[in-house]
């Protein structure tokens, strides 16, 4: 039996995608009220149910369900967490929200027998809480990485495959609703950041705080790096990883150079890509839309049919696994600049570090993570930028090749 009176918080491109299915696809009256803090803003027109935060509103308490589509992560916490401690049923799309107070809510679930879902939240249509909640929760899950927004990947898709500039890139992505107003969540690689802490919780148990956790963003790519990759038949993706290095986790969200024969590399555009390994089910891939309307709303309405059904997440590894968090890793990298002088100030932090070409323009090296999140400011303030390698493998071939243009020259 489904539930009867449905109360959605905001009516963005998520809450409208969500009304559009739930429309579609059973009795539209389930959805009795609709808060904005602006009824001027261009939406699709329902006088009837749309109110505004500053009108008498039916309480929360007399609704079966709460949904949370709003943009404030503080305001959203207030009303995630007032519902749950009465027992509330709370889907949720606020990826910054669960990310910082995840332990919270959990808590809060389960003191007062609410239920809390936030699939939407995560990798746009595709179901990767419920897969790693459900179908893995007995498998030892080794690594968790992917393409996690699909605003970011819009962009670089851009800038590959068009040659537009960055910034004409990002307009395009803003006009389309795949990136918001502000972009610096998404192009600085926090949505991603967000993404990888819940993603963490499910697969692996344990729960972090974002500043925990490295993040850069694709603002500082140049056409540089875009021409560099396609010369050595690479692109660029920002990825976000979680994986075990021994018994300990290593986590990270960083611009990658990606080979041909890697899962990631064909996700093109709004798609998400995540690849899961673990240890008896091998390397699992899932792609979908990441970003849009229909795509998150359709995945907003599924948790509500799972809450229909009574289905709550079971946090089975929670209770399990306690790693701990590993920053000294070592990462193969690349830098672009405009010139040397501008790494007088970082090159210690190096483990090693070589020129990649005869101007000194280019330089492959090795840093370790906590080391890169020390200089994280000031590649930005010198406009350094920093592509990570998949792999090994790649930073022989990378070398080796650049060997080979200096004797042609």
């Amino acid at each position: 039996m489904g539930t009867k009176n449905i109360k959605l918080y905001g009516f963005g491109v998520v809450g409208q995608g969500f009304q559009d299915y739930l429309a579609k696809n059973e009795n539209a009256e389930r959805l009795h009220t609709i808060i904005v803090k602006n009824d001027s803003k261009q939406r699709k027109a329902v006088p009837s149910i749309i109110e505004t935060t500053n009108e008498k509103t039916v309480l929360d308490k007399d609704m079966d369900v709460v949904v949370e589509l709003i943009s404030s992560a503080k305001e959203a916490y207030g009303l995630v967490a007032e519902n749950l401690e009465i027992g509330k049923r709370v889907i949720s799309a606020n990826k910054k929200l669960i990310a910082e107070n995840l332990a919270d809510l959990i808590q809060l679930e389960k003191e007062n027998n609410g239920t809390f879902l936030y699939e939407g939240a995560v990798c746009g249509s595709i179901p990767i809480i419920r897969v790693l909640n459900d179908l893995f929760a007995n498998e030892s899950i080794n690594a968790v990485k992917g393409i996690f927004n699909g605003s970011s990947n819009y962009i670089l898709s851009k800038l590959f495959n068009e040659e537009v500039s960055y910034n004409d890139a990002l307009l395009e992505a803003q006009k389309l609703g795949f990136a918001e107003a502000d972009p610096t969540s998404d192009v600085g690689g926090f949505d991603a950041l967000y993404k990888l802490i819940i993603i963490t919780a499910h697969a692996f148990g344990k729960i972090l705080k974002p500043e925990q956790v490295l993040n850069i963003g694709i603002e500082g790519i140049s056409k540089q790096d875009v021409e560099f990759a396609k010369q050595h038949g690479l692109k660029i993706k920002l990825i976000a990883k979680a994986e075990l290095v021994g018994h300990q986790l290593t986590l990270s969200v960083l611009p990658t150079l990606i080979s041909a024969n890697n899962d990631l590399f064909t996700v093109e555009n709004e798609f998400n890509g995540v690849v899961v390994e673990g240890k008896d089910i091998g390397s699992q891939f899932y792609k979908g839309k990441g970003a849009g309307s229909l795509p998150t709303g359709s995945v907003i309405y599924s948790d509500l049919k799972a809450i229909d059904r009574g289905y709550q997440y079971n946090y089975k590894k929670l209770a399990n696994e306690n790693y701990l968090v590993n920053n000294t890793n070592v990462i193969s990298v690349i830098l672009s600049t405009k010139d040397t002088y501008s790494l007088q100030d970082i090159e210690d932090e190096f483990v090693s570090l070589y020129p990649l070409d005869i101007y000194g323009k280019q330089f492959i090296g090795k840093i370790s993570l906590e080391n890169l999140a020390a200089i994280k400011f000031n590649l930005q303030k010198e406009k350094i930028s920093i592509l990570a390698l998949e792999n090994d493998n790649l930073i022989d071939e990378l070398t080796l090749a650049s060997v080979k243009e200096e004797v042609l020259v």
